[in-house]
């Protein structure tokens, strides 16, 4: 799932799903989303509860749990949160 894009409901890209967070107990606590920066420089990185993510092979679908008919990966080609760039480099950092 890492390197997936995460758009919002505009259809614009706001980020990408750097890392997947899991508890001792092996439930999944959320999904870092890298947003911003450029060249590496200025990341920040936020951590988003996974229910608040929907998954999509194209945009402006929902997932149907099917890959993309014209890639191999096995993973959906995109996220969708409902926030704007802005309010996702306005949550608190999430920091390892």
């Amino acid at each position: 799932m890492s390197g997936v894009n995460v758009y919002n409901e505009a259809n614009d890209k706001i980020g990408e799903i750097s890392d997947v967070i899991i508890t001792a107990q092996g439930q999944v606590k959320g999904v870092v989303i890298e947003a911003g920066g450029f060249l590496g420089m200025g990341k920040h990185y936020v951590l988003v509860a996974m229910n608040s993510l929907k998954f999509s092979n194209e945009a402006g679908k929902a997932s149907t749990g099917k890959t993309s008919a014209t890639k191999r990966e096995w993973y959906p080609d995109r996220a969708v949160l409902n926030v704007t760039k802005d309010n996702l480099k306005a949550m608190p950092e999430f920091k390892y």
